[in-house]
C-alpha cells in the first residue's frame, strides 16, 4: 500500500481527505498539535527532521497553513508576514524539502482557493498567497527532471466554512466534493495543473 501524508488532517477538508483515501493508503497525518507528526510548517528545521523520521513515501496532500480574512483596515503588516510564513512558505518547505525523501514518483498537491482569482473584501492576504503558490507549483514542474509530480488544488469555500462564518452556504461546495477534487489530482497523473473546484 503507498504512503500518504497529509497535512491539515484536521481541518475541514483535510478530514475528508483522510476518510476519502484512507482504504487505499497508508495515511500519516501532520497537524500542529495532533497527528503522526506535530509540526509547524513554517518551520524549515521542523519539516526536515518530520521527513526524515517518516522516511520515504509516495505522495503528499498540504491542506493546511493560515492566512487572515479580514479587511485592507484589518490588517497589520505583520498578519500579511504571517500568511506568507505559513500557508505560502510552509508549503513552500514541505515541497522542497520533502522532494528528497519522497520516491521517484511522487505527487505532491499544495492547497490554494478561489480566492486566486476572484476578489472580495476580506480576502486581500489570501488571495496574494494564492496567486503566488499556483505561480510556485507551475514554474516547479517546468523544471522537475525525473517522475515527481506537483499540482495545485484550489477549492470553492467549503459549505462547512461559510457556515461557520455566519455567511449564505448556497455559494459553497461540500467537503466531501472539495476531497474528491484531491483524489482526482492525485491519481491522474498530471503536473502543473491547477484542479478548479469551482467555476469561472
Amino acid at each position: 500500500m503507498k504512503t500518504l501524508i497529509v497535512v491539515g488532517s484536521t481541518g475541514v477538508i483535510g478530514k475528508e481527505i483522510v476518510k476519502l483515501l484512507r482504504s487505499d493508503y497508508n495515511i500519516i497525518e501532520i497537524n500542529r498539535h495532533s497527528g503522526d507528526y506535530q509540526l509547524d510548517i513554517q518551520n524549515a528545521e521542523a519539516v526536515e527532521e518530520a521527513f526524515r523520521k517518516i522516511g520515504s513515501f509516495d505522495a503528499l496532500i498540504s491542506a493546511g497553513g493560515y492566512g487572515k480574512w479580514g479587511s485592507l483596515e484589518e490588517h497589520s503588516l505583520q498578519d500579511f508576514h504571517d500568511g506568507l510564513n505559513s500557508k505560502l512558505m510552509g508549503q513552500v518547505n514541505l515541497f522542497m524539502i520533502g522532494r528528497k525523501y519522497a520516491r521517484p514518483d511522487a505527487v505532491f498537491l499544495l492547497t490554494t482557493g478561489v480566492l486566486a482569482h476572484r476578489h472580495r473584501v476580506g480576502s486581500l492576504s489570501l488571495g496574494m498567497i494564492n496567486m503566488a503558490l499556483e505561480y510556485f507549483a507551475q514554474g516547479v514542474a517546468l523544471e522537475l527532471t525525473g517522475d515527481i509530480k506537483i499540482n495545485i488544488v484550489s477549492p470553492e469555500f467549503t459549505t462547512e466554512t461559510l457556515a461557520q462564518m455566519g455567511e449564505d452556504t448556497s455559494t459553497g461546495i461540500p467537503a466531501r466534493e472539495a476531497a474528491l477534487l484531491y483524489k482526482r489530482a492525485l491519481e491522474e497523473g498530471k503536473t502543473g495543473e491547477i484542479y478548479k473546484g469551482w467555476k469561472e
